[in-house]
């Protein structure tokens, strides 16, 4: 089952594994995935005419299932191996990954709560360079991955699958984004290793996943963008961050009141 969900996914990519978001209309008419067509032909060719057609309606939300079930696996690599410190970060943040946020404001609400974590982040990176000078490195390395893991990856694989089905979202600049998530994740479990350490690649990636939603984003409806944007805003940010909330507001408080991940998120 895991071979075939990622076959699914893979079929979605296009060979260049980090690109600049493209605008839909620039691209040419995309065929369903041909592991779709041979499971349409198998049922068509063991049932009735209306068994066939119920069986590929019922294909495609399995298909988007199945991507949101694997960027979710996908994404929660990173938080292996970290030790202790990452759980509860990731029982705040990651929680339910594989359950998609369905509500599409909702959705949209995370993809703003996330663009200010990717900020956090890229800040963070920017100060290390003054404060953390090489040979020893003297601060926690794993802040920045932790926090790119539960406040970026995490909420992306359930919120962008959401914003395919309910507005259009191009599913390949969706593939796209989490393809460089990963890259950055990648980087900075390099750098918390001390492999090798870096803070301009992952901070240029960032940018590059920041500015790929910006993308998406104005390719969906202004109406839908601007009632995410409001629900957003909406959050109070004087509940404490590890106080119980919608992920939206978790994720922009915890921003706001600059916490740590590892140990409130």
């Amino acid at each position: 089952a895991m071979q075939s969900t990622m076959s699914s996914v893979a079929s979605l990519a296009r060979p260049s594994a980090v690109t600049a978001h493209r605008s839909r209309a620039a691209r040419p008419q995309r065929r369903i995935p041909r592991a779709l067509e041979r499971r349409a032909g198998r049922s068509e060719a063991s049932s009735s005419h209306d068994e066939a057609s119920s069986s590929r309606s019922s294909d495609v939300p399995n298909w988007k299932r199945a991507l949101a079930s694997s960027l979710a696996a996908a994404v929660a690599v990173p938080l292996v191996n970290l030790g202790p410190a990452a759980m509860p970060a990731a029982a705040i943040y990651n929680k339910d990954l594989d359950v998609p946020i369905n509500d599409p404001a909702q959705a949209l609400a995370v993809v703003f709560g996330v663009k200010d974590s990717i900020k956090n982040v890229q800040d963070q990176l920017v100060d290390w360079k003054d404060t953390c000078p090489a040979p020893t490195f003297p601060c926690d390395l794993s802040q920045a991955l932790n926090k790119t893991s539960t406040r970026v990856s995490g909420p992306l694989a359930r919120s962008l699958p959401t914003l395919s089905d309910a507005y259009g979202a191009d599913p390949y600049a969706v593939q796209d984004i989490i393809q460089s998530v990963s890259t950055t994740e990648a980087m900075l479990k390099a750098n918390n290793a001390r492999v090798k350490v870096d803070f301009d690649g992952p901070a240029e990636y960032l940018a590059l996943v920041d500015t790929s939603i910006t993308n998406l984003l104005n390719d969906l409806s202004p109406d839908a963008v601007e009632a995410g944007r409001k629900r957003y805003d909406s959050c109070d940010l004087s509940v404490p961050p590890e106080a119980d909330g919608d992920l939206e507001c978790r994720l922009a408080r915890a921003v706001s009141s600059g916490a740590r991940s590892g140990g409130i998120g």
